[in-house]
């Protein structure tokens, strides 16, 4: 590529170089102090130098440029991507919170209202239970009261009968009645 544009700057260097030794004839030239042959030169250097820090400076900058702004243009929308995930994330860990609440209050709910209804129905069980120990133990005590006047009575027949077996066996005077009944009434106290 070099030999290339050298090849176009020698023949427009020698073009160059013919019209400037023409100019060189004219005034304004002579005005301004100009040699048209270095100053062709010096444009054909500058030329080179032009050309070389386009090729070895200019290009390679400017590429190295192009890919940190592409680098830096990626990290820019990588960030806003994480940014927007965030934000996603964010929502999303809310409405997961306002479920789990909602979850939560109705459970809590639940909770109370099986509890109060275990609690009136133990209420009531304990209820039935009271009842039934009291009329077992009603019916025990009746029980009791009728095996106690069995006995009193079976107790009383067999005092009666002693006693009307001794007044029986001894029946001699009014006397001797009056004191076996009284004998008696002592034995049953």
């Amino acid at each position: 590529m070099m030999n290339e544009i050298l090849q176009i700057l020698i023949p427009v260097a020698h073009a160059a170089e013919a019209q400037a030794a023409e100019a060189a004839n004219s005034s304004v030239t002579a005005l301004f102090g100009l040699d048209w042959k270095l100053f062709i030169a010096q444009l054909f250097n500058f030329a080179i130098v032009l050309i070389v820090l386009w090729r070895w400076v200019f290009k390679p900058l400017g590429a190295k440029l192009e890919q940190r702004t592409a680098k830096i243009e990626k990290s820019i929308k990588e960030a806003q991507e994480i940014q927007d995930q965030l934000k996603q994330v964010e929502q999303y860990r809310k409405a997961e919170m306002e479920k789990i609440r909602g979850e939560a209050t109705e459970i809590v709910a639940k909770a109370q209202k099986t509890a109060e209804m275990n609690k009136d129905q133990i209420i009531a069980e304990a209820k039935k239970s009271a009842e039934k120990v009291l009329e077992q133990s009603k019916k025990e005590l009746a029980s009791e009261k009728e095996k106690l006047l069995i006995e009193v009575r079976e107790e009383a027949a067999t005092l009666v009968v002693a006693a009307t077996e001794k007044i029986l066996r001894e029946k001699l005077d009014s006397k001797r009645d009056v004191e076996l009944i009284k004998e008696s009434l002592k034995g049953l106290r």
